[in-house]
């Protein structure tokens, strides 16, 4: 892995935290993005292309189950920053 780290940011594609993603990209970092589904992630990844070997989104389908960041958390100890995006 080349650059700052790696950043684990919840709910990718949210308008925000896809931003934040970006800024996160931009500063140098790779970013895992958590997402309902991959396909909601297209959108995001689309608007990202410069940054393709450095983006990866895991989905989530569901946070309320038990281990449902498990595959997202994999490799946690490579993690920089995770970030929890949540609006109520």
């Amino acid at each position: 892995m080349s650059g700052k780290g790696r950043v684990l940011l919840t709910g990718a594609n949210g308008f925000l935290a896809a931003r934040t993603v970006e800024a996160f990209l931009k500063a140098g970092y790779s970013v895992r993005g958590t997402v309902r589904s991959l396909a909601s992630a297209q959108e995001v990844a689309d608007a990202l292309p410069e940054y393709a070997d450095k983006l990866e989104f895991v989905s989530v389908p569901d946070i309320t189950v038990t281990g449902a960041f498990d595959e997202a958390i994999k490799g946690m100890f490579e993690f920089t920053f995770l970030c929890l995006v949540s609006f109520s």
